[in-house]
């Protein structure tokens, strides 16, 4: 018993937590065994668990320099330096190379006041020496290189800002407020069936007019083309990529010169096909997938011929676009007709674990052979990413010309899909047999088993954070604000074995300093608010990291029904804060007056006993009760509640409001319903009404308008 706490330890998995309700949770050794063995630890004898000990104990200890550093600017840059006493040198020279090729060299030499620890390995003694460097590095990533004769050896150095960027850095003084919106579910008379870049374009500039500041999305991530059915934008193929059922295909240059696709599209029988998928109540996936291939597959033909093959500054620029992005890209365009090809022959090759084994590996001879098969079908989805990078591209700038002060807040999942290509292309960055979730709070009382990856923390640190650093980077390329879903993965993630449900996890450490400074260094560089979904169960070291660098917390109204957040608004709603009335993971206002969600779960079976039932009733009957005695409501008067509850938290000092257009449209149905996934159709509802028609709704504008009041 005492070995596996140990071995847990280090391994940083916690062996209890605070619950959201305030008593302290143990988490059972049979359920520490387990997310061990599923972390790869042999735990079938004594000895072997042993060994994984001492590994775990003496590798910190056997890296004579560590993979990474960082460094807030201003500080003091230390070097640990570790060497076995039997070869330990004591003249070093370093030298380092900033991001923009600046040099810097010198030389140390180690002496005995420099050693500030030592450890006995089975290889020896270790000395640790701390050295300082009295030198002032910019911002950015730059590489440290240290020498001894023959021995070299190598560090990444970060040099980080004090804080995350903020609105009043660039003289915005005033509080924002804008629309949250599910991109897919926006309706329009010219759109394919699914919200698409085109209708958001179409959005800025009545928007602004309004005065508003920013348009909230839904993650924006890639999903898969082949399998369109799977359409939570919560559990992405790729983070780093884009969605491209979002990409307007008759707004694009290639269909402006296709007779052949102009042809199909206005055709009797594809504009049939067209309105029965907009008049669909929930976006139709499949149906907008196959009528979008048809016509995407016409486009490339007209690219390849007309430009590709006349080597056209166009096919230049595409070329350039699919060079600079890199092995991640080729990667996701890959396994999207791979994984599609492989489904089509069985079911279960919707994930890459279950592939035929010579096709698991990315960089085998095997895949190689498959991309040079179907290269057209793989440049016709790496032609669709670019369409949707230059579509999103052209949001940014309106947003820009038409003075909004955020733009676009953009939202990044908590993790990747078990059988994304994120996973597929670089396994060992993932703990491949876990899945994250959340334990049991008010929400979800059952807990919650999302069945997305966590980062391996090992792999993380070895890789000196570059696949965070280029999910950050990519997921704030067209942000002005991003939200960053379950903000606590930064210091813990709620992880459970594959196949257990949520009861069966604990919580497994990530080096959250240093990720939250990464964090603010790249919002600095991208002029981009960070806002951190900090809902559920919030360990105090997350709030204090949160603080420090001004990453704004999330504030849902519905959730702050006590009267205590009504009298003490100004601190349930602070200046560093994100307000909103409800989100994509609640039932709408309507709905929740309503009590539709709880009706909703009970069908569902998604309470754990009647006990807990009941008494989510007589706090819903409670809240309704205090809702109404603060905002003086009328029961029943569903326009009343949402114009009282979006006015009020709109006058609070939060320096972002957003609001969901359902609200406004008095919608009662949720997008989504944690903790379920076949059980209700998650992350289909479209709006009830067509997006120009919303837009110029005397009812909303006359709200909206009201609301630019409540703000100033």
């Amino acid at each position: 018993m005492e070995l596996i706490k140990q071995l847990a330890a280090l391994a940083g998995l916690q062996d209890s937590y605070v619950h959201a309700q305030g008593h302290t949770e143990h988490i059972s050794l049979d359920k520490q065994q387990a997310i061990l063995s599923a972390m790869g630890f042999d735990l079938s004898s004594e000895h072997s668990i042993q060994q994984h000990i001492a590994t775990l104990t003496e590798q910190p200890w056997l890296e004579v320099l560590a993979p990474v550093t960082v460094c807030r600017q201003g500080e003091p840059l230390r070097l640990r330096l570790q060497q076995l006493q039997t070869e330990a040198k004591s003249d070093w020279q370093w030298h380092i190379v900033t991001e923009e090729q600046q040099q810097f060299s010198g030389s140390l030499t180690i002496a005995a006041k420099d050693i500030s620890a030592r450890h006995t390995t089975a290889k020896g003694e270790v000395l640790a020496a701390e050295l300082t460097l009295e030198l002032s590095l910019p911002l950015g990533y730059h590489q440290l290189t240290l020498s001894s004769g023959t021995a070299q050896y190598q560090q990444q150095l970060i040099i980080t800002p004090q804080r995350c960027f903020q609105l009043h850095d660039k003289a915005v003084l005033h509080k924002t407020f804008g629309p949250a919106i599910q991109l897919y579910a926006v309706k329009s008379a010219r759109n394919w069936g699914i919200g698409d870049f085109i209708d958001l374009q179409q959005m800025v500039a009545p928007l602004a007019k309004q005065g508003v500041d920013f348009i909230g999305l839904n993650p924006l991530h890639a999903l898969y083309p082949e399998l369109p059915q799977d359409c939570s934008p919560y559990s992405p193929n790729s983070r780093l990529w884009l969605n491209t059922e979002y990409v307007a295909l008759e707004h694009t240059d290639e269909y402006q010169q296709c007779a052949a696709a102009q042809q199909q599209v206005n055709s009797e029988s594809f504009q049939q096909r067209l309105q029965q998928l907009r008049a669909t109540t929930d976006v139709d996936y499949i149906g907008v997938a196959a009528v979008k291939k048809d016509i995407a597959t016409l486009l490339f033909a007209q690219f390849k011929q007309q430009q590709l093959a006349k080597n056209t500054p166009r096919a230049a620029e595409f070329n350039r676009f699919v060079q600079q992005a890199g092995a991640s890209l080729r990667q996701l365009a890959l396994h999207q007709v791979l994984q599609g090809k492989l489904f089509a022959q069985d079911w279960s090759m919707a994930a890459w674990q279950n592939f035929p084994a010579e096709l698991r590996d990315p960089n085998g001879a095997a895949v190689a052979g498959f991309a040079r098969e179907h290269a057209d079908a793989i440049e016709l989805q790496l032609y669709l990413q670019w369409q949707a990078q230059l579509q999103l591209a052209d949001v940014k700038r309106l947003c820009q010309q038409h003075g909004m002060a955020i733009g676009l807040y953009c939202d990044v999942a908590v993790g990747t899909s078990r059988s994304s290509a994120e996973s597929w292309g670089a396994p060992e960055d993932y703990l491949l047999d876990l899945s994250v979730g959340a334990p049991a709070d008010i929400m979800a009382p059952k807990g919650q088993n999302w069945g997305l990856l966590a980062y391996n923390p090992q792999t993380l640190r070895q890789k000196a954070y570059r696949p965070f650093i280029e999910l950050i980077q990519a997921n704030m390329r067209y942000a002005g604000a991003l939200r960053l879903d379950h903000v606590m993965a930064l210091l813990r993630l709620w992880c459970c074995p594959i196949g257990a449900d949520a009861t069966a996890g604990a919580y497994i450490r990530f080096p959250a300093a240093d990720l939250f400074a990464i964090l603010a260094l790249e919002s600095q560089r991208n002029s981009c608010v960070v806002i951190g979904e900090d809902l559920g169960t919030v360990p105090v070291e997350i709030s204090h990291l949160m603080a420090q660098y001004q990453v704004l917390s999330y504030r849902v109204f519905m959730l702050e029904q006590k009267a205590g957040s009504y009298d003490h608004a100004a601190q349930t709603y602070p200046e560093l804060a994100l307000a909103t009335v409800s989100t994509h993971d609640m039932p709408t206002l309507v709905g929740y007056w309503q009590e539709h969600d709880l009706a909703l779960r009970h069908q569902l079976d998604l309470f754990p006993n009647p006990q807990v039932a009941d008494s989510l009733y007589q706090l819903r009957a409670d809240e309704k009760r205090l809702m109404a005695e603060r905002l003086h409501l009328s029961d029943g008067d569903y326009a009343q509640l949402v114009r009282a509850s979006h006015l009020f938290t709109a006058q609070q000092p939060a320096k972002l409001l957003a609001f969901q257009l359902e609200d406004l449209l008095l919608m009662a149905t949720p997008v989504n319903i944690p903790g379920t996934s076949t059980e209700y159709p998650n992350w289909r509802r479209k709006l009830t009404q067509n997006i120009d028609e919303i837009l110029t709704s005397g009812d909303v504008l006359e709200l909206i308008a009201a609301i630019k009041t409540a703000r100033q």
